[in-house]
């Protein structure tokens, strides 16, 4: 059974985060202290702090059959640009599944569900960044319904431990109807 669920306990974010995060993106990073940097920026202590204290970041835990498989982030209220009315968006900040998960349809599934809370929520849009080298996220965002809407770049001071090559990103958004 395929089920979402809230998560609130910091040690259990972290631990998911972590998890679901290392076995797919240490080429990214130039070093293993980058890949230590960005799961501090993420998952640590201060970070999940002034998370959990925002009634508008909210973290789930993807499900099947009571295992834990996948791992989910959004914000609330949260616009792709400042002129525009945050009311209106939810931000997919993070969507990072087990190894053993993917290619199982886990995303999709998860992404009609983000739709539905969307939707119960009063969203009307939806919206995401992805890699832009990452050409098989971007179509199955696509295949979501997902169209890009602009192009950004991760910021070279904060992330200089990314590798330069893949700080590009894409901007995806869907209105929902």
């Amino acid at each position: 059974m395929f089920e979402i669920e809230r998560l609130i306990n910091k040690k259990e974010i972290r631990e998911l985060g972590v998890e679901t995060y290392l076995p797919h993106y240490p080429h990214l990073w130039y070093s293993p202290e980058g890949i230590e940097w960005y799961m501090e920026y993420c998952f640590g202590e201060e970070a999940l702090t002034v998370d959990l204290a925002n009634p508008d970041v909210l973290y789930f835990t993807v499900k099947v059959e009571g295992e834990k498989l996948g791992f989910l982030k959004l914000v609330n209220h949260k616009a792709p640009f400042e002129n525009q009315p945050k009311e209106s968006f939810l931000y997919l900040e993070k969507i990072y599944f087990l190894k053993k998960a993917t290619g199982l349809g886990l995303g999709q599934k998860t992404m009609a569900w983000v739709d539905e809370q969307a939707r119960q929520w009063g969203i009307t849009n939806v919206w995401l960044m992805a890699m832009d080298s990452s050409e098989k996220a971007i179509k199955s965002y696509e295949k979501a319904g997902f169209v890009q809407i602009a192009t950004t770049r991760l910021d070279d001071e904060v992330f200089y431990r990314l590798r330069t090559e893949l700080r590009g990103m894409v901007v995806l958004q869907k209105e929902l109807l």
